[in-house]
């Protein structure tokens, strides 16, 4: 089972190898532009969103939203990623042949941000139409019946919301590459194809961030634009 985990590991770090330009970073925001916030935790990425935008773009996650200050969303494996299964084996057949995806919706009443390590999050700035898009992106990852959300049961205490996507998870089809798209959609200039792990996906994050900030770092919290 190692072997395998160690095969599959390899596979990412030559792909990511042989891509690991940065992007060119769009000119296109500027100081009232709303933000948003990637974070990148170990083998996991996913978006923070601030709830405002969530209550007045999505189709799907106006609840989710309420009485909120961010909502945080993440995809990934179905059994794996709800904690259904966390044994190593779950994870390593996850790449291989995931039965299904599921999407994590997670709301922030309070400031998330004394819980995350400042290392493991950038702010970025989008415009009102790029926060359309990436919310509109996030809806079209879920799986519906009669036009509804399939709401799916998550194993543990405070780890939010979980709904059955419409996406196929897999070695070349991940967290990491479902973040990188969202991302895509928002407007920023990140590659997905070929950056299949968390490091990969957020070292473009940072350096877009850092060109955005450069003179005027956003504060945590800061939601303007919206």
């Amino acid at each position: 089972m190692h072997s395998v985990l160690r095969i599959a590991f390899c596979c990412l770090v030559i792909l990511h190898s042989g891509c690991a330009t940065n992007p060119s970073v769009s000119e296109s925001i500027t100081e009232a532009s709303p933000r948003i916030y990637f974070i990148y935790r170990e083998w996991h990425t996913s978006i923070l969103i601030p709830a405002s935008a969530v209550a007045l773009h999505s189709r799907y996650m106006k609840e989710e939203a309420l009485g909120q200050r961010f909502v945080r969303v993440g995809w990934g494996d179905g059994d794996y990623f709800t904690g259904k299964s966390k044994t190593l084996g779950a994870a390593t057949k996850a790449l291989f042949i995931s039965r299904y995806s599921a999407l994590q919706i997670l709301g922030y009443s309070q400031d998330p941000f004394a819980d995350l390590p400042a290392s493991t999050w950038v702010p970025l700035a989008i415009t009102d139409e790029g926060m359309r898009n990436l919310i509109r992106y996030i809806d079209e990852s879920f799986d519906t019946a009669d036009e509804q959300p399939i709401p799916l049961p998550a194993y543990g205490e405070g780890i939010g919301h979980f709904y059955q996507s419409s996406g196929d998870y897999g070695l070349l089809s991940n967290c990491n590459t479902w973040s990188g798209r969202a991302l895509q959609a928002a407007g920023l200039p990140v590659r997905s194809r070929l950056h299949l792990t968390a490091q990969s996906v957020f070292e473009q994050a940072r350096a877009i961030s850092n060109h955005q900030f450069t003179t005027a770092p956003a504060l945590p919290g800061n939601e303007a634009g919206l």
